[in-house]
């Protein structure tokens, strides 16, 4: 199986200027600046444009502030910072969450309650969200930044077919295999949002922007993105 896609191959030195990042937005008393969430079906290029879009973005950028990309990688090294393993924050998109609570009650704290993790997962999300200049992948973002006026929320879609094709290059998985891979990983996503914020992440009224990831290569897709992102900051 081929390794993850991986936005700095360097996940410390991602968390090291995350935290220089966090300390210069918490010293900012200026208006937040813009963010983006990615949502996407499985099998869609999320990571290939959130690292195309960083690129893009800090290498426009004109105020000296840099962008910084919240995805899986990087809220398991924050979260293990305030003692949670990378264990839980998988695990409740794995198990259903009420049956989880169940466990913890009858057999003991072997996890954090689903839903401790869960308020951790949405403060740390709201929290980069709100200090802005970021890029929000999956996590649950569109739907804990709804409120936010200068987030721009994005969903990717695609066909089955270039969802299938993309993950077997990336598995190297047959057809089959990769098919029940989609269907297996939508469905805890899926389940996942819904349980904690009651939203439904194909909802189109969640998103400014939904592009099918099949008629755009990502290039073109960080174009659409950068270019909704002025309008954003010119309101």
């Amino acid at each position: 199986m081929k390794a993850p896609y991986r936005l700095i191959p360097e996940i410390e030195k991602r968390l090291s200027a995350w935290n220089q990042w966090a300390n210069r937005q918490t010293q900012a008393k200026a208006a937040p600046k813009p963010c983006v969430t990615i949502s996407r079906e499985f099998g869609c290029q999320a990571y290939p444009l959130a690292e195309a879009l960083h690129a893009r973005l800090n290498a426009e950028a004109n105020n000296g502030t840099e962008w910084t990309v919240l995805d899986r990688l990087l809220l398991e090294k924050i979260a293990q910072k305030s003692g949670y393993a990378k264990a839980e924050l998988e695990y409740i998109t794995q198990v259903d969450p009420t049956f989880q609570s169940m466990l913890t009650t009858f057999m003991g704290r072997e996890h954090a309650d689903p839903f401790e993790v869960f308020f951790y997962i949405k403060k740390t999300v709201r929290y980069i969200a709100k200090a802005g200049n970021s890029i929000i992948v999956g996590r649950g973002g569109v739907c804990l930044t709804q409120d936010l006026p200068h987030v721009l929320h994005v969903r990717l879609t695609a066909p089955m077919a270039f969802k299938l094709k993309t993950i077997m290059a990336y598995m190297g998985n047959t057809e089959e295999e990769a098919r029940a891979h989609i269907e297996a990983r939508q469905a805890e996503r899926d389940d996942f949002t819904r349980h904690f914020t009651k939203m439904d992440l194909s909802d189109p009224h969640l998103y400014h922007l939904i592009i099918n990831n099949e008629k755009f290569p990502v290039p073109e897709i960080a174009d659409i993105i950068i270019e909704r992102l002025k309008g954003l900051v010119a309101n």
